[in-house]
């Protein structure tokens, strides 16, 4: 008898989560996505390589998507800021990212 894995991949971070998160935790969460999204990518196109299905797919547009929200958040706070210097500085740190 074969044995089947349920294997359950966790959700994509809300914005309003992300808004509670400091600055640092959010350019380290923005640098583990990023290497999630690179392992996911490279998985997938060994897989494509031997003809092989990649496993949840989904998987990708969520990192992307929670990648895409914490860029926002980031901008929200940079546009907030008082101080149009300070502002501008976390503008192109965000636009480097």
């Amino acid at each position: 008898m074969k044995s089947q894995i349920l294997v359950i991949f966790c959700r994509g971070w809300k914005a309003s989560e992300l808004r509670l998160k400091s600055w640092d935790d959010l350019q380290k969460l923005w640098y583990v996505l990023l290497k999630e999204k690179n392992m996911l990518m490279t998985q997938r196109q060994m897989l494509n390589a031997q003809n092989l299905q990649f496993p949840n797919p989904e998987r990708i547009p969520k990192v992307r998507k929670s990648m895409c929200r914490i860029k926002h958040v980031l901008t929200e706070r940079a546009i907030e800021d008082p101080d149009p210097r300070r502002s501008a500085e976390m503008k192109r740190m965000i636009n480097a990212l």
